[in-house]
C-alpha cells in the first residue's frame, strides 16, 4: 500500500519572476548603509532654530552634534529676542530641532542642550 503525504513536495518556481507578470521592477535591495555626518545634523539644527519665532542661532558655531549608534545629541547656542520668556522659546526650539533632526536623519534625538548666548531687541 502506497501513502501520499500532502505538502511534502517542494514548492515549484514559475518560469517568470513574480515582478515580471505585473510589469513592475524587481524589489530593490538597499545594498549598504547610510551615514549622516555630524556637520549635516548641525546644519539641520541651525535651520530649525531659524524657523522658531523669537529665536536664532548664535553667530559663532550655533550647533554641535554627536552621533552614537542610532542616537543623536545636539548642543545649541541661540539668541532670544528680549523680552520674550527664555524658557518658552527654548522649549519651542528644542521641539522643533528634535522634529527636524529626526525627520532628516531617521535617528532618535536623545538630548537637545540649549545655551542662551545673547538677548537681542
Amino acid at each position: 500500500m502506497t501513502t501520499t503525504r500532502i505538502g511534502s513536495l517542494p514548492r515549484q518556481r514559475s518560469a517568470e519572476p513574480p515582478w515580471a507578470a505585473g510589469g513592475a521592477e524587481p524589489p530593490r535591495d538597499p545594498g549598504g548603509r547610510i551615514t549622516v555626518e555630524p556637520r549635516v545634523v548641525e546644519k539641520v539644527a541651525v535651520q530649525a532654530v531659524r524657523e522658531v519665532p523669537d529665536a536664532g542661532p548664535a553667530r559663532s558655531r550655533g550647533a554641535r552634534a554627536r552621533m552614537s549608534g542610532g542616537g543623536v545629541t545636539v548642543r545649541l547656542r541661540i539668541v532670544v529676542r528680549y523680552p520674550v520668556p527664555v524658557g518658552e522659546v527654548a522649549e519651542r526650539v528644542r521641539a522643533r530641532v528634535r522634529e527636524r533632526v529626526e525627520w532628516v536623519t531617521g535617528g532618535r534625538v536623545h538630548y537637545v542642550d540649549i545655551e542662551i548666548a545673547e538677548l537681542v531687541r
